[in-house]
Formats: C-alpha cells, structure tokens, sequence
C-alpha cells in the first residue's frame, strides 16, 4: 500500500487558533499525522489569533487540546517533537498591517525560503472576507504559493454564497481556494465513490431505472452542546441537509467520471444537485426536540428546526420519479448516518415482499451490505433475510481522521475530497427551495421527545409513496 508521505517543507497558519474548531479537529488532526510519519523534517504551524500570549502559552494550549482527545494513547514524545514546531503570531484579522508584520514573521521563520503557505480559516464566516482580503493584499508575488482552507458554511444562501466566490476570485485564482465539508473526508463517504469506482456491478445496480427509492438518514443521540449560538441561526437543514446530505446523494446517484481528476467529479456532482427538484405536495417535515428552548443561549421562543426530512427528486430521466428521501435530527434515539437503497421489485411480487437492499453504513460504523430475500416452499415463514456485509473502514496505522486527510490532500493539490463553487451554489438552491416552502405552506415544527425518533409526520412522507422509513437495515 503506498502511503503519502510530506517530504517538502511547508507553512500551516491556523487562523483562529484559539478556537474550539482547531482545539477539537485540527491539533489532534496534526498529531495523527505525526504519530504515522506523515510530515517531513522541516515545517511550521502558525497559530494567528487576536488574543495575546506567548509562544510557550500557545504551545502549552496545542499540547492540552491533543491530551483532550487523544488520551490514553497519546505519545509524549510524538507529541513533545510536534510541539517544537508550534509557533504564534499576535493580528488583527481586518488590519493590513497585522499582515505585513505576519509576513515578516514567516520570512524570518522559514529563512526566506519558498515553500507552499496553507491558511485554515479557523473563524466564523464573518471573518472570512477580511482575512482573504489581506492575505491577498499583502502577497509578496503573484506566484506566492498560498492555499486557502475554507471551511463550511459558505454563505448564508445561493446570493452570498456566489459575493463569496466572486470576492476571493478578485485575490486568489480558483485553484488555490480548498473549499472543505469535513464530511467528505470521512472514510465511510469516500467509500461511496471508492466502491462505485471499482465495482461494475455495483453501477449497473446504482440505476434509476432499477431503484424504487433511495434513503439518506443523519441520525444524532446528541444535542447541539456548545454550538447553541451558531445552530440556532442556521438550523439542522442549513447545518446537515445543505452540503453534508446533499453531497452524499450526489455520490451516490451521479455518473462515475472517466477521469479521476478534481473537475470531473464536481462537474458530475454539480449535474446531480443543479437537477434536484422539491416535488409539489406534502415533501417537508421538521421538528424540535423538546428540550431544545431550555439550552443555554437559546431564546425561548426559538422555532428553528432541530429535525428535517424532506422528499426529493431528480429532474433527469434516467431518476424520472425515483424519491429519495432525506432525514436528520438532534437528540434522536440513535447515531447512524447511512444510505440506504431499495431495489424495485419484479412485476408478478407481492407488495407484502420485503425488498431488497443496499446499505452504506458511513458512521458510527463503515460497511456495505446487501440483503436479498431467499423463499421457500414450505414452511410457516416462506422468506429469509440473506445479508452479506463488509467493513468499509480503514484500518490500522492508515486511518486518519478526516481533517488530517484533507490537509495531506491539500499539500499534494488533490481537490477532488473538496467543494467547488457551482456545486455549493447548486446546493444552496435546493435548500432555498425547501425552506421557501416551509414559509410559504407555513409548515409548522412539530414536538419530538428527547431519545425518540423525531416527529411522526416523517412517516407520511414514506407512506404517500407506499414505502416505510428502513431504521434497522
């Protein structure tokens, strides 16, 4: 097995390092990479905050954040040498000369030689524009090899989602900007594509013409813990539904390119999501758990949706009625995020069979299976579930925590576990579409207890089309 390795030295700014994002995600994610031999001799992580402090300070919060969540299998020497690499810069995000004084600091760290400079935008999106800004402005080449790491969600809906593309075209060409979804750097997500890469069998049964509904289930036992400010502006269907869900439906139902290169899986994706419809009727339900108003920095009369699930289509012909069925909520009774397709039956079955299916389990645990039904002739139970299932994660020293894998894929320019623009707009259209119709059917959020499995009325969005929702499959 070949295992990317860093030779070349390189630069990661972290911008926002006091954050929960780079406590949580990226520190543990760089100690993985140095537990595997993953980077070269020569680099540097930069924190960039507003707050001040010491580099012995900083350091001491990069070792603490790893301890956090890592734990019992941390290695102190690892973690000792990573630490030694670990520098701070004190700036002001909107101020220019922060940014000069920045890369004065990087010329004198790194001796004045080139090497690829990685930004990780570790800050609330309002943060965005000035960072992107000034990092522009205060290049000290056209050919300054700066590669921007942004991380979800891009804008607020399909309008500022397209300023922000525009706004990072006036200072960085296209290629440098690494527009990330933590989630499609999951090994279970990568599966998808990896097994439809490789599986002709598996194409030929990824049809519509074959497939009588498709399932994508995002289901969390936990609340919004921390996230309270930011969760209660957005809601589950802008949190979940708009890239995480909707980029695994692409995955799942597109066209597997020819090519293996970056533009050609987001053009076949983009061709998926610019043609989902919201089909006219009953197609939204969403609720909120009963606990929801009692979190902290939530105002009680919240109405922002703690659950969603939503009926789609797609408007090609191959897809020509097919439904899929989208779901994901907070404080259900159950974690799992799985994929689940239902074949059609033949002709002369009964609709009292049970289906067969194909089932990709992304989390907590990553498997394919497939359940096909055996009949007998005699016998009190004629039908027998036979279900053949494999791992799909990765293993041993090879696994890597998705932020760790999407920073190995940025120094070696691969885009192709990143977002493209079209893709994120096409997304967003979608979203607007859904959320239009909940104001404009002036759709109401059900109550939903804590440890249940969220509102009831989701079954009618199953029913109508004479399915049921696969919770055990």
């Amino acid at each position: 097995m070949n295992i990317f390795r860093i030779k070349d030295p390189f630069t990661l700014t972290i911008f926002g390092a006091s954050g929960d994002l780079a406590k949580l995600k990226l520190f543990p994610a760089l100690y993985s990479l140095a537990e595997q031999k993953r980077l070269p001799a020569d680099f540097s992580i930069i924190g960039f905050a507003r707050t001040k402090k010491t580099q012995k300070q900083f350091q001491k919060e990069f070792e603490t954040s790893i301890k956090n969540v890592i734990k019992s299998d941390l290695n102190p020497t690892i973690l000792k040498n990573l630490s030694q690499h670990v520098h701070y810069f004190t700036g002001q995000y909107n101020n220019l000369e922060s940014f000069h004084e920045y890369k004065a600091f990087l010329k004198k760290l790194t001796k004045g030689k080139k090497q690829p400079h990685l930004a990780y935008f570790s800050v609330p999106p309002q943060a965005f524009k000035p960072i992107i800004q000034n990092l522009g402005e205060s290049k000290t080449s056209k050919n300054e090899d700066i590669r921007l790491i942004i991380e979800k969600p891009f804008g607020q809906d399909s309008k500022s989602a397209t300023q922000l593309y525009h706004f990072i075209s006036r200072y960085f060409e296209e290629k440098q900007a690494y527009l990330l979804d933590h989630f499609l750097g999951k090994s279970g997500v990568q599966s998808i594509l990896n097994l439809r890469q490789t599986n002709r069998i598996l194409n030929i049964l990824l049809r519509g013409a074959e497939i009588a509904n498709i399932q994508i289930s995002a289901l969390e036992s936990i609340g919004i813990k921390e996230r309270a400010g930011y969760f209660d502006q957005v809601g589950i269907m802008k949190d979940w539904i708009q890239s995480h869900l909707l980029q695994i439906l692409a995955l799942t139902t597109m066209n597997v390119p020819i090519s293996g290169s970056a533009e050609s899986l987001h053009r076949e994706k983009n061709s998926i999501l610019s043609a989902i419809k919201l089909p006219k009727g009953n197609n939204v339900v969403i609720g909120q758990y009963d606990g929801y108003t009692k979190e902290n920095g939530i105002p009680k009369g919240s109405k922002t949706e703690t659950f969603a699930a939503v009926k789609l289509l797609i408007d090609q012909g191959e897809w020509f009625k097919v439904p899929i069925y989208i779901r994901t909520g907070k404080k259900l009774h159950k974690k799992l995020t799985t994929v689940v397709v239902e074949f059609k039956k033949l002709a002369f079955q009964k609709d009292s069979e049970e289906p067969n299916l194909l089932v990709i389990e992304v989390g907590p645990e990553e498997r394919v299976s497939i359940k096909l039904m055996n009949k007998y002739q005699t016998g009190s139970s004629p039908y027998e579930s036979i279900t053949t299932s494999k791992s799909i994660a990765c293993s041993g020293d090879y696994c890597l925590p998705p932020h760790g894998l999407l920073l190995l894929d940025v120094i070696r320019e691969n885009k192709s576990s990143f977002l493209s623009f079209p893709e994120i707009i096409a997304s967003w259209h979608v979203t607007e579409a859904i959320l239009d119709a909940i104001k404009r059917k002036k759709i109401r959020v059900e109550k939903y207890k804590e440890g249940s499995e969220g509102p009831k009325s989701q079954h009618k969005l199953t029913r109508q089309d004479g399915f049921i929702w696969h919770d055990d499959p």
